[in-house]
């Protein structure tokens, strides 16, 4: 008798494919967190993967509030200090620039936000490796931010100035997203 095992081969996502447009921008990224965080360059890629998997999943849950762990907190900050790059990515990713804003002194997620940020993770379908999602977590917004509008429903300036509250004000005009971490 002859045993066979089927195996159906899933196609695993590789996070790289959110910068397909930019050839070459994924390996800047990691290098740069690898010089700045002193770091290997496998784990620099780790980093700047993960913070790709949490772009879309703030992309895929815009009313959420997801957590960030100060590991891909770095791959953002080395995403954002490539300017033209970043802006380039939030309009592809999300319709808009997607505002970083750090967290007050002592501000961490609440436990309903964490335990919404690995399902939300998962559901990307893009592979999520853990060790970079343990330890400190935080948010990078104050308790109440301001909303970040898909381009379909976009609000205008003073619809998006009523609705921001807390440490940092309205945003300028026509940019309507901030972090929802």
């Amino acid at each position: 008798m002859i045993i066979t095992t089927d195996r159906t081969a899933r196609a695993v996502k590789d996070p790289r494919e959110l910068l397909g447009y930019r050839p070459g921008l994924f390996d800047t990224l990691a290098a740069y967190v690898a010089k700045h965080q002193q770091v290997t360059l496998p784990y620099a890629e780790g980093v700047v993967e993960q913070t790709l998997v949490w772009f879309k999943a703030c992309a895929d849950n815009p009313t959420v509030r997801l957590g960030m762990s100060e590991s891909v907190d770095h791959g953002w900050h080395a995403f954002l200090l490539h300017s033209q790059e970043y802006a380039e990515f939030c309009e592809r990713m999300f319709g808009t620039y997607f505002h970083h804003v750090p967290p007050r002194p002592g501000q961490s997620m609440t436990e309903q936000e964490m335990a919404a940020t690995l399902p939300a993770l998962y559901a990307t379908g893009y592979p999520v490796d853990e060790s970079h999602w343990n330890g400190v977590a935080y948010g990078c917004c104050p308790p109440d931010p301001c909303t970040r509008a898909k381009p379909e429903n976009k609000p205008d300036a003073t619809t998006a100035a009523t609705n921001c509250r807390g440490g940092t004000g309205a945003p300028p005009p026509g940019a309507f997203a901030t972090a929802r971490v």
